[in-house]
């Protein structure tokens, strides 16, 4: 099985020594092939722009969705960079066209530990999507509350460049994700 993961740059795995982010590591651990279209900077806009040549040519079975982070960050000018209404339309787009092409699921953004108003925002959509997501009858694993609350993905970002975790907190990750039986569920469909 071939599972390609979209995103930003949680989804690339930045900050991971081993290169293999939480997407990599998943895939080893449960023995499908990954194709990461995770893309450091990339808002929702981006991966809207871009998933679906990149899924035409990846020819994945599945398709994760991992994304938000960018989107509530501020700009030069203050402004939040995609603005709310603007992240659930992408949502509901790609929860739509993507589920033509294979079955899709999306994963919550991650916070940033060093950055509490733009987690304020992150974790605002995490929620958004719970409720959007089942609307929408989209697999959906809500991790946010969980990887926030952990020390070891706050201790490895604040030690790195503030936003991304090393190999432990993408291993935690890993673990909240294999543990979810939205996932389970997901992946055995």
């Amino acid at each position: 099985m071939k599972i390609a993961f979209f995103g930003d740059s949680f989804t690339q795995g930045v900050g991971d020594p081993d290169g293999l982010g939480w997407a990599g590591r998943l895939g080893k651990a449960q023995g499908f092939t990954v194709a990461n279209f995770g893309v450091q900077g990339d808002t929702g806009t981006d991966i809207l722009a871009r998933w679906r040549g990149q899924a035409e040519g990846a020819h994945p079975d599945r398709i994760v969705f991992c994304f938000g982070a960018n989107d509530c960050l501020l700009t030069e000018n203050k402004r939040i960079r995609v603005g709310q209404v603007d992240r659930l339309r992408i949502a509901k787009t790609l929860m739509v066209d993507a589920g033509k092409m294979a079955p899709v699921l999306f994963v919550s953004p991650f916070p940033v530990a060093d950055d509490a108003a733009a987690t304020n925002r992150i974790g605002e959509m995490a929620r958004q999507l719970i409720t959007f997501t089942r609307l929408h009858k989209t697999p959906y694993v809500n991790i946010f509350d969980a990887v926030m609350a952990s020390d070891i993905w706050r201790q490895e970002a604040l030690a790195g460049d503030g936003a991304h975790p090393g190999a432990g907190g993408y291993g935690l990750v890993v673990d909240l994700i294999a543990q979810s039986p939205v996932w389970q569920d997901w992946l055995k469909g």
